[in-house]
């Protein structure tokens, strides 16, 4: 594969294993509320699209009925459980190094989540991922976010001269395969994460682990 100039990381599933406190954080909502907890495979296949999204999809597994207002209440009931969690996610083995080494060998980086930005931030702060990034664009300070290829592009421009050609979005889920090839990026599938979309996209590079990157991209191994 082509070494490119800029490298664009999903966050949850891709840099960050963030399934164990997003599901703490529903869990502490559903408790308040006499509900069955969620399991762990349940709020993995929940995430990927922000928290209203999420929260919407973890009432229907609960066999709750649409609810508008109850949404929005529970979703800002989650986000304040989440804060007060911790950072909200624990690092992939070798996410830091990997991250070092591709500064090293000139590529820039930047993440596109669909998580909200302050959390995002928080997180890669916490988890001594944020130096590495020249920044983070989350899914709520864009108009559209992934599955839409603006936010994709909007995280591109934090890039000096890097056009999408010279980019490669790294994410587990169908959403930022689906952004970044609209965008017109290349992508490598993170198979580790919660997405599983890697059978679905044979024609696509893959990673089993984020250290995979490195001889991926020709960079080296440690």
């Amino acid at each position: 594969m082509e070494r490119p100039r800029g490298l664009i990381f999903d966050l949850d599933g891709t840099l960050t294993d963030s399934a164990p406190a997003i599901g703490r954080a529903v869990n502490r909502v559903w408790a308040g509320k006499n509900r069955k907890p969620l399991t762990d495979i349940a709020v993995r296949e929940y995430i990927g699209d922000g928290p209203a999204i999420l929260i919407a999809r973890a009432r229907e597994g609960s066999g709750l009925a649409r609810d508008p207002a109850a949404e929005i209440a529970e979703t800002d009931e989650f986000m304040r459980f989440y804060a007060e969690d911790g950072p909200g996610g624990d690092i992939f083995p070798g996410a830091v190094e990997v991250c070092e080494k591709l500064v090293k060998a000139g590529l820039q980086l930047a993440v596109c989540t669909n998580k909200p930005q302050d959390a995002a931030w928080r997180l890669l702060l916490a988890l001594g991922l944020a130096p590495f990034m020249v920044g983070c664009v989350g899914g709520d300070i864009v108009p559209s976010r992934k599955p839409d290829p603006t936010h994709v592009l909007a995280t591109l421009n934090l890039f000096k001269n890097v056009p999408p050609s010279g980019a490669l979005m790294v994410g587990d889920g169908r959403q930022d395969i689906a952004a970044a090839e609209a965008a017109g990026l290349g992508v490598v599938v993170a198979s580790y994460g919660y997405g599983g979309v890697a059978a679905e996209r044979p024609d696509l590079p893959v990673i089993e682990t984020i250290s995979d990157l490195l001889p991926l991209l020709g960079i080296g191994e440690f």
